[in-house]
């Protein structure tokens, strides 16, 4: 009888370690494994970022981020997400340098939007990106500009 239960005891623990080790291996499967760095190349080196928090909650959603080339004098810009990782969302980055069209990647991706590269060296560009919940509510990131829509950085 006593080994019985012993046999019970044990088995049940067994059950619940399997049980919490899936729940952790489930989370490491969301974790991005896309940074700004893997999307823009090599010599990027990262200028600035910005997060992208969900407007009611504040949880974060992913960041954009400016890389600079400094050989090359290209801006790369990225939106790599945190939140909804693997999940088709809508998910923006743009780049605006002067006397240049924006360049845009917008659509339902499941890890990041970009790169977008433009010439930026002597010059000012505009850049930002959004992300979109599973709703499709669109957020911001945090410093964008309602006059211009994202943040201006000169070079």
């Amino acid at each position: 009888m006593y080994r019985t239960i012993r046999r019970t005891g044990v088995v049940l623990a067994v059950a619940l370690g399997l049980a919490a080790g899936t729940g952790a291996a489930a989370q490491a499967a969301v974790v991005n494994p896309v940074t700004p760095h893997s999307l823009c190349g090599l010599g990027y080196g990262v200028l600035d970022q910005d997060p992208i928090r969900h407007a009611e909650t504040g949880a974060p959603l992913g960041a954009v981020y400016l890389l600079y080339h400094p050989v090359t004098g290209y801006g790369c810009t990225v939106t790599v997400k945190s939140a909804y990782v693997g999940a088709a969302t809508r998910t923006q980055v743009y780049l605006a340098a002067q006397y240049l069209p924006t360049r845009t990647d917008d659509g339902d991706r499941f890890w990041a939007a970009g790169p977008t590269r433009a010439y930026v060296r002597g010059g000012c560009i505009i850049w930002g990106g959004f992300m979109a919940d599973a709703g499709g509510t669109i957020h911001y990131h945090e410093r964008a500009n309602p006059a211009i829509g994202g943040i201006g950085t000169c070079f």
